[in-house]
């Protein structure tokens, strides 16, 4: 299964982005009463975004960011990457800066592909992992998953453990598109086990989001010595930074100074991209807030879903994977008449849809019109 965000924005063309642009303006202001969505102004919950946009301190640090933006950020850089390091509990040293995580995914992913190596996935996660190592000649072994679209770490080991060369393991965790945990025991014991050859690339884009209190961070392994793991976060979530482009790898040192040869500059970011995130990481109101309005929204979608009878998986993001028992072009189809933009097709679940989370007044508007479409046989 391939997620390709490369292909995900030229379907969505120009037209998204000039309505992304201006649905990020609008968050500047105070929240409006709400509308009902139009052709200019849709609701869009089919990129896992924040609804709520940055906060007013990182708006605030973007303006106050612009005056200064004749000078070179080496300062501020390594102000960011002192924070980072603190928000996970380690040092500088463990900290490298990206563009997003799409830049730590594919560094990491080429400070590892020696010859012979394999990237070992689930045969459903974020596409990104697969397209570095396709343009890297790199072989893909798709691991089938268990029921509901369950990773199996025990088939992710086989795969490994039947390889005859080295190993790359990357998957997202909880998992895009399927908003699921692992089993943290079962993923911790096997990175623990050191297998020969195997480096674990973890993507917690969405950690933040986690409720269930068995989820824990494979953080705790970089801080624990482990050197075959790297953890992904990203500021695109939780953070409402999609357009801004921040994120950052956290492994021990070794493992970030191999990654460092694969990034164009991790002392070079935009300025006010930097201020943004230095405001919002320790922005705990922020953070809660987000976790809230999101929580609040997946209730509406899931209660919903429920009383439809439509098979939905247990979410830890800020979206819901549904079982439509139907293809998803029609009913995707029906909602974009509706200026209700979900998630595309992931194949092989071409039936489900993922559902982003929006405010919970655009969920109860989306409820609404799911029930619309069950009396008129549409879902």
């Amino acid at each position: 299964m391939s997620i390709n965000r490369r292909s995900l924005f030229m379907a969505a063309g120009a037209a998204a982005g000039s309505l992304m642009v201006g649905r990020q303006a609008a968050a500047a202001e105070a929240a409006p009463a709400f509308k009902a969505p139009t052709k200019d102004n849709p609701i869009i919950i089919s990129f896992n975004e924040n609804p709520l946009g940055m906060s007013a301190k990182a708006r605030q640090a973007v303006a106050d960011a612009a005056a200064k933006a004749s000078r070179y950020p080496f300062a501020r850089v390594e102000k960011l990457r002192r924070a980072l390091a603190d928000y996970v509990d380690g040092k500088p040293e463990n900290i490298l800066l990206s563009h997003g995580s799409a830049e730590s995914i594919r560094a990491g992913i080429e400070a590892y592909a020696a010859p012979g190596v394999q990237l070992v996935i689930p045969e459903l996660t974020y596409g990104d992992g697969e397209d570095v190592a396709k343009r890297n000649n790199i072989r893909v072994t798709k691991c089938p998953m268990l029921p509901d679209w369950q990773i199996d770490i025990g088939a992710m080991k086989k795969a490994v453990a039947d390889w005859y060369g080295p190993s790359i393991v990357y998957f997202v965790n909880p998992n895009n598109p399927t908003s699921t945990v692992v089993d943290s025991k079962e993923l911790f014991a096997w990175i623990r086990s050191k297998p020969q050859n195997t480096m674990f690339i973890i993507d917690e884009a969405y950690a933040e989001f986690v409720e269930d209190p068995k989820f824990e961070s494979c953080a705790k392994l970089v801080a624990e010595g482990l050197d075959n793991v790297v953890v992904l976060k990203t500021f695109s979530k939780i953070f409402a930074m999609a357009g801004m482009r921040v994120g950052y790898a956290y492994a021990q040192p070794a493992v970030i100074k191999m990654m460092r040869d694969h990034v164009a500059y991790d002392i070079m970011m935009n300025a006010c991209s930097i201020e943004a995130a230095l405001a919002e990481v320790t922005d705990q109101a922020f953070i809660e807030k987000s976790r809230s309005e999101n929580a609040k929204a997946r209730k509406i979608l899931n209660d919903v879903l429920d009383e439809l009878k439509i098979h939905h998986l247990p979410s830890q993001t800020n979206f819901v994977f549904a079982d439509l028992k139907a293809p998803l072009k029609p009913f995707a189809q029906h909602m974009r008449d509706e200026h209700i933009w979900v998630g595309r097709p992931f194949p092989p679940a071409v039936q489900w849809c993922r559902i982003s989370l929006g405010t919970p007044a655009e969920m109860t508007y989306f409820a609404n019109k799911l029930r619309e479409f069950r009396a008129k046989g549409w879902v």
